[in-house]
């Protein structure tokens, strides 16, 4: 693609595909963090877990390539091509 960008071929961006899946991991990923830091400071400490969850899980996708995130994301209703 990007080959193709660079020959100044012509490209169509469809602005209402889904942002890419990584894009959406790392944006829950951050978000699950931070949501788990705030309850564990203004709640219950016990909330720090999901930080330390969310953590371990993005961990073990980068030491095995298998990300559970990714898979549910994946299979989320904005990510499925319309039928048809």
């Amino acid at each position: 693609m990007e080959g193709w960008k660079a020959a100044g071929l012509p490209v169509r961006a469809n602005r209402r595909a889904p942002l890419e899946l990584m894009r959406q991991v790392q944006i829950a990923a951050g978000a699950l963090v931070l949501l788990g830091v705030a309850l564990g400071l203004f709640v219950n400490p016990g909330f720090y877990a999901l930080s330390a969850f969310v953590g371990a899980g993005l961990t073990f996708a980068g030491a095995t390539g298998w990300c559970g995130m990714a898979l549910l994301l994946k299979h989320m209703p904005w990510n499925r091509s319309p039928a048809g």
